[in-house]
């Protein structure tokens, strides 16, 4: 049965965000067929279990049928901790998670981590306790932003590697091609573009030409995506392709300008709404459109990021995750355990490794 680990005391807003976020994930976690583990301080949590909110979650965790338990965890990474804290913290609630996770994955029954503490910290622990797929030079973080596509568009690295080889892109581009196919509802294969400043082979830098390259070089890609060489900025939004390959530092860039748009597109039009009784009206009118605009802008709506090229399943949240987004995040690693995301990954990524060592 699939598991899910849910770190409670990460976050800006916990333990309380992330409590309420669990508990309204009940029913569905119930129906989908899935156990809940959570860890944390229960002393620091035992009043907001209290709360009506929470009340579903802590008959659960009480019961005796297992579909929620609590994991005791005697300390916790905080987000002005430092990366050696990890040694210094070992029951912290995110290495006890990732070690559950690696557990797991070695007893051949898959738990996903979902964490919304120290992102730093997260991808540190579990590239300790979990350890990297073989092949995997560099983990990457995959986030899914909103377009015209039904299906979204998947941007693989926004954060974890800022300097990278194109050998890491490559392994982005089938790491990214197989996630994109987690809920996908367009038919035919994910398409996968390198982010470039122009279509044409001339364009880029010496590190997306020579990715380039070496993603055209591989045998098997077409079996799992369609590669669609460079893709600008632009095609990302337009629903143009379904995966966007770069390295950490321009995609954290680009994740980083998409929050700060969306938010500003939606203050620009209620600024202008208030200063016109016409526009008001107008205002008004329009306002499931607007409200179906902001839902799309939402991250609560996507949850969490998956830590791809780990052995096992580790989901990175926002910081300022909502209950809302916390319900995202389990919904999201329950369907990529369903689906066994990881384990195909593991395989594509042998298959690259054979064919490196025999082009």
């Amino acid at each position: 049965m699939p598991q899910l680990i849910l770190d409670v005391m990460g976050g800006d807003h916990a333990p309380k965000s992330i409590l309420h976020g669990a508990a309204l994930a009940l029913p569905a976690l119930r129906r989908a067929g899935g156990t809940l583990a959570l860890i944390g301080r229960r002393d620091a949590c035992q009043k907001i279990l209290s709360d009506k909110t929470c009340a579903p979650l802590l008959k659960e965790i009480d019961s005796k049928d297992e579909f929620v338990t609590w994991i005791e965890a005697t300390d916790n990474i905080e987000m002005d901790d430092t990366i050696k804290s990890l040694r210094q913290k070992p029951n912290a609630s995110i290495n006890i998670g990732a070690r559950m996770a690696s557990e797991s994955w070695k007893a051949g029954s898959p738990a996903a981590f979902i964490s919304a503490g120290h992102s730093g910290a997260m991808m540190a622990s579990a590239l300790i306790n979990m350890g990297r797929l073989k092949g995997v030079e560099r983990p990457g973080i995959a986030v899914t932003l909103p377009t015209l596509s039904p299906d979204g568009c998947v941007v693989i690295d926004v954060g974890a590697n800022v300097d990278c080889k194109p050998e890491h892109l490559r392994d982005f581009a089938v790491m990214g091609a197989f996630y994109a196919q987690v809920d996908r509802r367009s038919p035919g294969l994910p398409k996968v573009g390198i982010l470039s400043n122009g279509e044409e082979k001339s364009k880029g830098n010496e590190l997306t030409r020579a990715a380039r390259e070496m993603v055209e070089g591989l045998p098997y890609f077409s079996e799992i995506a369609r590669f669609e060489g460079y893709a600008e900025g632009k095609e990302i939004f337009k629903g143009q392709v379904d995966v966007v390959v770069c390295d950490g530092f321009v995609g954290n860039v680009v994740l980083k300008s998409v929050e700060g748009l969306g938010s500003a597109v939606v203050r620009t039009l209620k600024d202008a709404a208030r200063k016109n009784p016409v526009a008001t009206l107008g205002f008004l009118l329009a306002a499931p459109v607007f409200g179906a605009l902001k839902k799309k802008l939402d991250y609560a709506e996507y949850g969490a990021a998956p830590l791809l090229g780990v052995q096992g399943y580790a989901f990175i949240c926002h910081g300022r995750s909502n209950p809302k987004a916390i319900v995202s995040a389990l919904l999201r690693a329950h369907t990529a355990l369903q689906k066994r995301v990881v384990e195909g990954l593991e395989k594509a990524l042998l298959r690259n490794q054979e064919h490196k060592e025999n082009p």
